[in-house]
C-alpha cells in the first residue's frame, strides 16, 4: 500500500509541450486559436495593400502618358509638353524643374476651375469650354467683392501701404565709370571724385552705359543693371557712391542730379486706388477658392514632378 492518492477523474489536462503543440497529428486547440489569428493578420495586411494602391486612390501609380490626375480626369503630358513651349518659348527638354512645376500647377488649377464650373451648374458646351468654365467660375468667386464697395478707410489704408504706386517716375542724371578687375586705386579715386577732382584727372573713363543725360528710374535700372542702379538711387545729388564690383571690373557712379518719386494726393488717384484695392481683394479670394478646391480634391502627381 502506498500513501498517494489517486487524482480526481474531474482534474485538468496538462497543458501540451511545444513540441505537441505543433504536431499535425494530433489535435489541439491553442494550434487552431493561434493559426487564425496569423490568418487575420495576413488577411489584413493584404486588404491594406490593395486599399492603398488600388485605381482611384491617392497612392494609386499615374499611367505614363500622364502627368497628374485630378479626381480621376488625367493632366496629359502631351499638353503639359505643349504649355510649357507655349508659356516660355523654348523646348520641353530646356526647361528646368520648376517652370515645368509652374505649368503642371496651373493646369491642376484649371482642371479644378472647370470641375467646380459643372458642379455648380455652369454651362458646358461652349464651343471654347474649358476656357469659358474657367473664367465663369473665376468671376463667381470675384462677384462679392466686386459688388461690395469698400469703405473709406480700407481705401485710405491701402494708399499708404502702397503710395510709392501712385507716385511720379523718378528721374537721374549720373555718370558711371568703370576700373578694371584687381585695381587698387578705387578708393582714392572715389575720394578724388568727392573731393571735386574730374574724372579726367583721376584716370577715370565713362562706361557709355549712362551718358544721354537724364533718364527715368526705370532707363537708368536697364542700363545700370540693378545692383548698380540700387547703389545709385541711393545717391543724392553731388554724391559719389562706394566702389561697386561686379564681374567686368569695379564701378563707381556719381550722382548729378537725383529727382525722387513725389507720390500723387490721395484725391487725385482714388479711382487707381479703388480699383486695385478690388483687384487685391480678388485676387486673394481666388487664392483662397483655389487652395479649398485643391485640398478637397484627389490629385495625384507623377513621381518627376514630385
Amino acid at each position: 500500500m502506498t500513501d498517494t492518492a489517486p487524482l480526481p477523474a474531474s482534474a485538468p489536462a496538462t497543458m501540451p509541450s511545444e513540441a505537441a503543440l505543433w504536431d499535425i497529428h494530433q489535435p489541439v486547440a491553442r494550434r487552431s486559436l493561434i493559426l487564425c489569428g496569423i490568418g487575420a493578420v495576413i488577411g489584413l495586411a493584404i486588404a491594406g495593400v490593395g486599399l492603398f494602391t488600388a485605381q482611384g486612390t491617392r497612392t494609386s501609380s499615374i499611367p505614363p502618358e500622364d502627368a497628374a490626375m485630378v479626381n480621376n480626369i488625367p493632366v496629359l503630358r502631351a499638353d503639359l509638353i505643349q504649355q510649357v513651349g507655349a508659356l516660355y518659348s523654348i523646348d520641353y527638354a530646356k526647361a528646368t524643374p520648376a517652370q515645368r512645376r509652374k505649368v503642371l500647377d496651373d493646369m491642376i488649377r484649371e482642371e479644378l476651375y472647370i470641375q467646380r464650373g459643372i458642379e455648380i451648374g455652369l454651362a458646358n458646351d461652349d464651343i471654347d469650354v474649358r476656357t469659358a468654365l474657367v473664367s465663369a467660375t473665376e468671376g463667381q468667386v470675384a462677384q462679392d467683392a466686386l459688388t461690395a464697395k469698400p469703405a473709406e478707410q480700407e481705401l485710405r489704408d491701402w494708399y499708404a501701404k502702397h503710395a510709392a504706386d501712385y507716385a511720379s517716375e523718378g528721374l537721374m542724371t549720373v555718370h558711371e565709370y568703370v576700373l578694371p578687375k584687381g585695381a587698387t586705386n578705387a578708393q582714392s579715386a572715389v575720394a578724388g571724385l568727392r573731393s571735386g577732382a574730374s574724372p579726367a584727372s583721376l584716370g577715370l573713363k565713362s562706361s557709355g552705359r549712362v551718358d544721354d543725360g537724364e533718364e527715368y528710374y526705370f532707363a537708368a535700372e536697364a542700363h545700370l543693371g540693378k545692383t548698380v542702379y540700387n547703389a545709385a538711387r541711393k545717391l543724392r545729388d553731388g554724391q559719389v557712391s562706394d566702389p561697386i564690383v561686379q564681374p567686368d571690373g569695379i564701378h563707381i557712379v556719381q550722382m548729378e542730379k537725383n529727382t525722387l518719386p513725389v507720390p500723387a494726393p490721395y484725391e487725385q488717384v482714388i479711382d487707381r486706388v479703388t480699383q486695385d484695392f478690388l483687384n487685391a481683394k480678388v485676387a486673394r479670394l481666388q487664392d483662397g477658392n483655389g487652395r479649398f478646391l485643391r485640398k478637397r480634391a484627389d490629385i495625384k502627381i507623377a513621381s518627376d514632378f514630385q
